[in-house]
């Protein structure tokens, strides 16, 4: 160091405490995730298991107008009731166990002027909820897991003529498109879903794009909250505020993913994707609250069968002189009911 005359940044020694321990931190709430919202937790006594998907069929069908095929006249036999069964199929899940560890010199923990294990335990959870988030999506977007009626090619429906991003008050594809996956979940469920289950995932690309759309445009004028959602009033009770959206569109509860992962190494050129590819928006039924019942019956559309959830763990190595932490999950992520859910296709 070159020998300075005293001045006025050379007479102290720089330290933490002069910005009051400022720490600059984005790691995120994983409560706040909005994979909680669409998704239900299952808690999963074994990594391995059945769960039972029952048809819906039998319980509306009937054949003639009239029931004749269940009159039973005086003095007749009562109709036999096999062909009455309900048809069921267990399907398997095998969870898988992920870990997201950090180590730290103890030079490091004891010398850092904030939490610096606690930092770290909280960036790591953040990364697992991503992963989360991700392997919940798969399961969502593979249009293999799908019924084929409920994979929708937005610009393949009929009277559609462009994408969402494009749409009209006169062309309406946003509201045709909504209103026929939600006959399609309403007839392959026998309407046995709530339209008040039904949640519509988009990412946050997509939610600019429809907030600037004519259609939506005109949409939210027409609504008696339109003030309140422009100066930003709502947004206690709707999250979607701040997307210049509602909380429900056309009837659906909307929610916007906005998770994003990083795909490049360290110090290598920062690539930034949405884990939620703009084009493909779904639909899914999430009845009730975020964890399941064990052994009561499940409608979401996505079920997380979790055997181990968030465990965070810390060790003191004395010999290496280190501390060591790790975030512990263990789950699978399951399209367990397929008839609840759409996956539309060509949004943008």
């Amino acid at each position: 160091m070159v020998a300075v005359l005293p001045g006025g940044n050379n007479t102290f020694v720089p330290s933490h405490e002069a910005s009051g321990k400022m720490v600059v931190d984005y790691s995120r709430n994983p409560k706040k995730f909005a994979v909680n919202q669409y998704t239900k937790i299952q808690t999963a006594p074994n990594r391995t298991g059945y769960y039972m998907a029952s048809n819906f069929d039998e319980a509306g069908r009937v054949i003639s107008d009239d029931a004749l095929e269940y009159l039973w006249n005086d003095g007749e036999n009562a109709p036999g009731g096999r062909d009455n069964t309900r048809e069921h199929e267990y399907k398997s899940f095998l969870t898988a166990r992920r870990v997201y560890p950090f180590t730290l010199g103890d030079m490091a923990v004891q010398q850092a002027t904030w939490d610096i294990v606690a930092q770290h335990a909280a960036t790591m959870a953040q990364k697992a909820m991503t992963v989360r988030t991700m392997l919940a999506l798969k399961a969502v977007l593979t249009s293999g897991n799908h019924i084929s009626s409920h994979v929708l090619d937005i610009s393949a429906l009929s009277g559609n003529t462009g994408t969402w991003a494009a749409s009209t008050s006169n062309r309406q594809d946003i509201k045709r498109s909504l209103n026929i996956a939600r006959d399609q979940i309403l007839d392959t469920t026998l309407a046995a879903v709530e339209i008040d289950d039904l949640y519509l995932v988009i990412n946050s690309t997509l939610a600019r794009q429809l907030a600037e759309c004519q259609e939506i445009v005109e949409y939210i004028k027409g609504s008696p909250d339109a003030l309140a959602q422009v100066r930003g009033e709502l947004k206690t009770s709707n999250q979607n505020v701040n997307f210049g959206l509602p909380s429900k569109l056309y009837g659906l509860n909307l929610v916007v993913e906005t998770t994003r992962r990083r795909t490049n190494r360290k110090r290598a050129t920062r690539a930034t994707s949405s884990v939620l590819p703009t084009a493909t928006p779904f639909i899914v039924a999430r009845p009730g609250s975020l964890e399941g019942t064990y052994g009561a019956p499940n409608f979401s559309a996505i079920t997380g069968f979790m055997f181990e959830e968030m465990s965070t763990e810390t060790k003191k190595d004395k010999d290496n002189r280190r501390t060591s932490g790790r975030i512990v999950e263990d789950y699978n992520y399951t399209l367990t009911g397929p008839e609840g859910a759409i996956l539309f296709q060509n949004a943008v």
